[in-house]
């Protein structure tokens, strides 16, 4: 997993212009800051150019229209604006963007939103050299996944408290991260990544109708069927991971990452002979091949 490196090397563009991030600010007003009434992407950049940027943007404009946020942009204007806060980095041409965009200020202290400004702000920190390369220890959270019911999976909202509360449970116990059930006790996927668990050398993971169908998800399912791996969707009890010989996480920042434990029972996902770690180089050199403009 790339770690962000100190707040000293944060850029952020806000209203046309390009600054420190601690010197970034937005209004007391702002829906996003009021209701957490966002949607945004996290990218990683790869020699100065945005990993999957293209779906990331895809998928921005999916949760723009399904939050009836009326904002339309560019691939172009994004690239530029990408561009110049890489230009910013002293010592680094990689960075970690979240690209954000709120509905804009509350109008005469309604809740409903229409009529609203929206804002775009892009938050930059250069990637740390210093990769971790722990496994992810993780606990079975008791607080639940927000139900389909009351936020589309399919969107990624800045509404995250139920994740935040499940990540500061992971941290009191000890853990790195927790695994979301939802209301009815389907194992669904953790906090900011997507789960996947094998058993008996197949591969289980949450449906789509649960989660948030992840760009390196994707990958992942796509480069285990490409080589012979049989995958399983569904909706698996959380009795399940206590039969899991293995698991990782997937997400656009850490890629494929290792899980080490789940309630303290240990995993085999780090020997290299694992599915897991297989997956983990098969992922690298699709991605060199992807920035490098190859084919397989």
């Amino acid at each position: 997993m790339a770690e962000m490196s100190p707040e000293t090397g944060d850029w952020t563009w806000i209203d046309g212009q390009v600054m420190p991030t601690r010197e970034a600010r937005i209004s007391v007003l702002d829906r996003g800051f009021l209701y957490g009434d966002t949607v945004f992407e996290t990218v990683r950049t790869v020699d100065g150019r945005g990993l999957f940027l293209d779906q990331h943007l895809v998928r921005l404009r999916n949760s723009l229209a399904r939050m009836g946020i009326d904002f339309s942009f560019e691939d172009q204007w994004i690239e530029q604006l990408i561009e110049q806060l890489i230009e910013r980095q002293v010592n680094a041409t990689d960075v970690v963007l979240r690209i954000t965009v709120s509905r804009g200020d509350r109008l005469d202290g309604a809740l409903d939103g229409f009529g609203c400004q929206p804002k775009l702000v892009l938050l930059s920190s250069p990637i740390s050299t210093n990769i971790a390369s722990k496994p992810l220890e993780l606990i079975v959270s008791s607080h639940q996944k927000t139900p389909p019911e009351v936020i589309d999976p399919t969107v990624k909202s800045g509404n995250y408290l139920s994740a935040i509360r499940a990540r500061d449970e992971a941290r009191v116990r000890g853990a790195d991260d927790a695994v979301l059930l939802s209301p009815d006790g389907v194992i669904t996927e953790l906090t900011s990544a997507n789960l996947f668990w094998v058993i008996d050398q197949t591969v289980f993971t949450c449906d789509g109708d649960l989660v948030l169908n992840g760009i390196t998800r994707s990958i992942a399912l796509q480069l285990l069927k490409e080589h012979g791996i049989e995958v399983r969707e569904g909706r698996f009890r959380a009795i399940e991971l206590k039969r899991a010989d293995e698991a990782f996480a997937t997400s656009s920042i850490q890629g494929i990452r290792a899980i080490g434990s789940v309630d303290g029972r240990a995993l085999a996902s780090t020997d290299p002979a694992s599915i897991c770690q297989d997956l983990i180089g098969k992922y690298l050199q699709y991605c060199r091949h992807v920035m490098n403009g190859t084919t397989r």
